[in-house]
This record gives C-alpha cells, sequence and structure tokens, in this order.
C-alpha cells in the first residue's frame, strides 16, 4: 500500500493550492486556457492462484497512474466563430493479456500505464449563422451516450470507471473480464459506439432541445484491441442526435436519444477485402436534484461484414444498460451504478471449440463509491467495482463434456482526484 500512501501526500500537495484558488484561467483578448487531470491509484487482487483446469487465473494489479490530463483552449473570433481545442497530453492505456493452453481454461492479466500522447479530444470551429443555427467543422466528441463525455466525468457519472457501454476509442477503462475472453478466444466482442470523430456537424437549438447531425470519418476499432483493419479513407458515417436540456420540478433533467451509421472498406493489406457496416441508437436521461440524482442509458449496436477472412463473425449485435443513483449531503456524495452487458449474439464459434461461447457473452458490474466534493473544480472519490461476469461452460479436459468454470474474484478499489479548471 505504499503507493496508495504516496498518491495520498501528492494529492495534499496538488490540491490544496487548487482548493484555494477555485478557478485558474488565463484571457487573451477572447481566448480561454484551461486545464483538467485525474490521478488514480487502483488495486485489484491477485485470484485462483495456481488454478486447475477449470479455474482461471488473475493476475491482479495496483498502480498510480495520471488517468488523463487535457489543456483546452477556446474562445471567440467576432460575433459568429468560435472555437475549441481540447487536447489530451497524458492518458491511461489498459493492457490485457489472455493466455490461452491446449487444454484447461485461459490466464487473465491487465495492466494500466499512462501515456505521454499528445492527441486532440477535439479540435473545432463553430461558424454561426443564426442564433438558433451553426455549422461545426473539426473533431469532436460525438453525441451519442450522454456518459461519452470525454471530460470531467465524475461531474456526470461520478465515478473513476466510465459504464461499460460507453467505451470506445476515446473512453478508456478496464475491460469486463468476459470481454477479455470473448476477444482473445473468438477474436470479437463488440465494435465501441463512435467516439472522438472528425467531420462536419449542423446543430440547431431552440427551447433547450439541441439536434446535433455529423458527418465523420472514423477508424473503427475494438475495444482494447486497436484497429480491425480498415481502409481509414474509406470509412464514413453518420450520427445524429436529439438533446433535451431543461429544468424539470426540482432539478435539471438531461434526456437524449441517438442513431449512427457507419461504413467502411476492409484494406486488403489485412489479409481479406470486403464491405463492413456497423449501426446503432440509444435512449437516456440524467435528472440532477438539490440533494439526489438519478440516471440510465440503454444502447445496442450491430455490426455486420461481407468478408470471407477471419477477421471477425459476419454478423453481431450487443447490447446493455446502466442505471446510477446517488445523494449529496453538504460535501459528501454517496453513489451506486449497476452496469449490464451482453457482448455478443453469436451462439458458436469455430475459433475455440472447447468453450460454448453463449455461456460467457454476458456481464454485471455494481460500482459502490463515496466522492468528497472539496469544492467547484476538485472532487476526491473512493470506488470499489464488484464485477459478475456470466460463468461460462467449457470441455476443459476435452473429453466432450462441458462444465461450469471457476472465475477469480477480479473486483476492483479506486481512488481517484480530479482537478477540474475548464
Amino acid at each position: 500500500m505504499k503507493k496508495l500512501a504516496g498518491l495520498i501526500f501528492a494529492v495534499l500537495i496538488i490540491v490544496a493550492p487548487m482548493a484555494v484558488y477555485s478557478q485558474v484561467e488565463a484571457t487573451a483578448g477572447s481566448m480561454k486556457i484551461g486545464v483538467h487531470m485525474d490521478t488514480t491509484f487502483r488495486w485489484s487482487p491477485e485470484s485462483n492462484k495456481d488454478p486447475d483446469l477449470d479455474e482461471i487465473y488473475w493476475a491482479g494489479y495496483e498502480s498510480v497512474t495520471m488517468q488523463d490530463l487535457f489543456l483546452e483552449l477556446s474562445g471567440k473570433i467576432g460575433d459568429r466563430v468560435s472555437y475549441k481545442i481540447l487536447e489530451g497530453l497524458v492518458w491511461e492505456v489498459w493492457n490485457s493479456d489472455v493466455t490461452t493452453y491446449a487444454i484447461g481454461v485461459p490466464d487473465l492479466d491487465m495492466q494500466v500505464t499512462p501515456a505521454a500522447v499528445a492527441v486532440p479530444e477535439e479540435a473545432y470551429v463553430d461558424f454561426k449563422i443564426i442564433d438558433q443555427l451553426k455549422f461545426r467543422f473539426g473533431k469532436q466528441v460525438t453525441p451519442t451516450l450522454l456518459a461519452n463525455t470525454g471530460v470531467h466525468q465524475m461531474d456526470v457519472v461520478h465515478t473513476p470507471n466510465q459504464p461499460l457501454i460507453a467505451q470506445n476509442s476515446s473512453v478508456s477503462g478496464p475491460l469486463g473480464v468476459n470481454q477479455m475472453l470473448l476477444d482473445k478466444l473468438t477474436g470479437w466482442s463488440k465494435v465501441p459506439l463512435p467516439g472522438s470523430v472528425t467531420g462536419a456537424a449542423a446543430i440547431l437549438s431552440f427551447s433547450g432541445v439541441e439536434i446535433n447531425y455529423t458527418l465523420f470519418d472514423e477508424w473503427l476499432q475494438k475495444d482494447g484491441i486497436g484497429d480491425l483493419g480498415y481502409d481509414f479513407n474509406k470509412t464514413k458515417g453518420g450520427n445524429v442526435a436529439v438533446t433535451y436540456s431543461g429544468s424539470v420540478g426540482p432539478g435539471k433533467l438531461t434526456a437524449r436519444g441517438f442513431y449512427f451509421d457507419e461504413a467502411s472498406e476492409i484494406d486488403p493489406a489485412a489479409g481479406s477485402a470486403g464491405h463492413v457496416d456497423d449501426s446503432g441508437w440509444g435512449l437516456g436521461a440524467m435528472y440532477n436534484a438539490d440533494k439526489w440524482f438519478v440516471g440510465g442509458e440503454y444502447t445496442t449496436s450491430t455490426y455486420k461484414n461481407d468478408t470471407n477472412g477471419d477477421l471477425a463473425p459476419n454478423k453481431n449485435t450487443w447490447y446493455g444498460y446502466y442505471v446510477t443513483v446517488g445523494g449529496k449531503f453538504s460535501s459528501i456524495q454517496p453513489v451506486y451504478r449497476f452496469d449490464f452487458i451482453d457482448y455478443t449474439n453469436i451462439k458458436n464459434s469455430y475459433y475455440e471449440p472447447m468453450f460454448k461461447l453463449s455461456s460467457f457473452d454476458t456481464e454485471m458490474w455494481h460500482t459502490i463509491g463515496v466522492n468528497y466534493l472539496v469544492n467547484d473544480n476538485v472532487t476526491v472519490g473512493l470506488n470499489y467495482v464488484i464485477k459478475s461476469p456470466e460463468n461460462g461452460k467449457a470441455d476443459v479436459d476435452l473429453d466432450g463434456d462441458y462444465e461450469d468454470v471457476s472465475y477469480p474474484n477480479a473486483n476492483e478499489l479506486v481512488l481517484i482526484v480530479e482537478v477540474d479548471l475548464l
């Protein structure tokens, strides 16, 4: 626990002066500069050491990392032009390792490390035509799930981990246990929702309603795996989102519905060729009152391809949802979230006949946490995540009989310090 003690000491050094100054802002004409930083301590115990054939070994981890560091520049050029640049300087990177054997179930290992890579999360220019209509050009976080915030997630989802359904190319986090298994054993689990994409958008706003229609390019990816061999120059997509935000009763309601469709061509260099399509939709709402909050979202996505290669099955549909509730008692904020996800509707696999695919394609997480709201800009949160993957069945000794697999304790303890000066 020396790492935890070191994190607490660092928190005292970093947060103390920032807590005194609730906002640090530099302006030069119409330019505003902001900073966002998350630091986390994560611990998950080693489990199923020296496993039997039917036991999955979990290596566990203990780490202190800067989850992310963002620098934002925003402002206006005259009355009708505005801009925003949100640069990610440090990212938390998750690497999963699944070791398979001739007989018996695999070993699982997942590590988290910071990566100092300057990547723009958003970089766009808005042109206001009239008060209700503007056009956006550049890179933006696609308005899909409300939980897909990009930054300042402690103010939206109230936990250091995003919901399982929100993970995508710009929203990282620990992968689900069964997702790691599916990715290794079948080469497949799910294509994530569009994340930070480059394109053009038309945004219409009136009476608390915003309609965002975006056309974009994106390199289709799998969570934690990387690109699928698609030709970036032939990947095109669109997303339409309708969002309402306004006062309802004693609090504020934010609700959204969205639909996206993206298509691409397989790069022949990847060993195959053909057309692919990924589409999906979602609905959700969040309600924030003075003393409590509640929210939930549902989404589903279907991937199809007409290739003859082994990059992925020809069709896969996944869906999931989460529900979160919490309270506000002075500066203390308890929170609970339930996550459910069904990674695939594929019921068999020619990759690993040892495993009955349909027996381990779902997962549930329970997140229990408490946040200390130091001030409007600084939050300290402590979470315990109970991971409950569906227990799979496998023919571990290749005798033709499927039996229950013994899963490890992959639960996680997370301490986060979020400093938001955007």
